[in-house]
């Protein structure tokens, strides 16, 4: 799953395990630099991490969109 579209957007996103998740995604890391060979985000401004990063895989992400309040 390309994720290099949401890198500077406000997205919300549903984990595997039917966790949501509202926030930026400061960084997106493709296949080459990544460690388990996958794209990856990096959300900022979570609920759950408001004072951190939160990275996820591109194989834990059940669905992802773009966040209507901050997108047109």
């Amino acid at each position: 799953m390309n994720l290099t579209k949401y890198w500077g957007k406000h997205v919300n996103v549903v984990d595997i395990d039917g966790d949501k998740y509202k926030g930026f995604v400061q960084a997106v890391t493709i296949p080459g630099d990544s460690d388990e060979n996958c794209y990856e985000i990096d959300l900022k401004g979570t609920t759950q991490y408001p004072e951190g990063i939160f990275n996820l895989t591109e194989y834990e992400i059940k669905s992802i969109m773009l966040d209507p309040a901050y997108n047109d």
